[in-house]
């Protein structure tokens, strides 16, 4: 049965790793070949220019600023620390390497592409514009999130909940670097996809490489 459940896992993260491959793929082959997806930057961004007010984009703003990444690292870390206390090594290391896998493809990516920002920014702003930083470190902490702690609960309403709350967190804070025109729409989804991309890689060379050692130790739970 955990053989199973293991494999199971494996296969889920092996097509997260797959097609958040392809979408990044996609998305940057698009930027290097021209302006074809030009038209989906400027069509989102006049769907949400209407949308903007001074009390939304206060809560936008509240938003961006604890969905920073130095806010989420430090979230993070004290998870790790909590993870570790319960005994779950797995889990905790997850966390800090996949962030800073993320991390580090992040400022590759910025470094490789140097594409500004979008004009009007109703925040302060510096540093490229591709891929997105919040959205990249916010999907892989979320992501990591809902997997770690899924198994926390057995009542299928809070794993629900905590599954949800992960979707929301992470695409707001997304969403709010599009409103606040820090970003660009395209900037955003190659983010969701680095970050979804950085986790299941990680996942999947800890269980290829290290969990048939016996390495982790999780609350009498293997995980796979």
């Amino acid at each position: 049965m955990t053989s199973f459940r293991n494999s199971s896992k494996n296969i889920l993260f092996l097509l997260v790793y797959i097609l958040s491959g392809l979408a990044l793929v996609v998305v940057i082959e698009g930027l290097i070949t021209g302006t074809e997806l030009t038209p989906f930057n400027t069509t989102i961004e006049s769907l949400i220019v209407p949308l903007r007010d001074p009390l939304l984009t206060t809560f936008m703003i509240w938003i961006t600023n604890v969905g920073s990444p130095p806010s989420l690292f430090i979230i993070s870390i004290v998870l790790a620390v909590v993870l570790l206390l319960h005994r779950d090594t797995y889990d905790a290391l997850l966390y800090v390497v996949s962030l800073s896998v993320s991390l580090i493809a992040l400022v590759i990516l910025k470094d490789t592409f140097h594409l500004v920002r979008p004009d009007a920014a109703l925040v302060g702003i510096s540093g490229w514009s591709f891929p997105s930083g919040h959205a990249t470190i916010a999907t892989a902490f979320f992501f990591t999130t809902a997997y770690s702690f899924f198994d926390w609960t057995k009542s299928a309403f809070n794993k629900t909940l905590l599954v949800l709350s992960c979707i929301v967190g992470g695409g707001l804070i997304s969403f709010s670097r599009v409103y606040l025109g820090a970003h660009w729409s395209l900037d955003i989804l190659a983010g969701i996809a680095l970050g979804f991309l950085s986790v299941s890689f990680v996942a999947l060379v800890f269980n290829v490489f290290l969990e048939e050692r016996g390495f982790w130790r999780r609350k009498g739970v293997v995980r796979g």
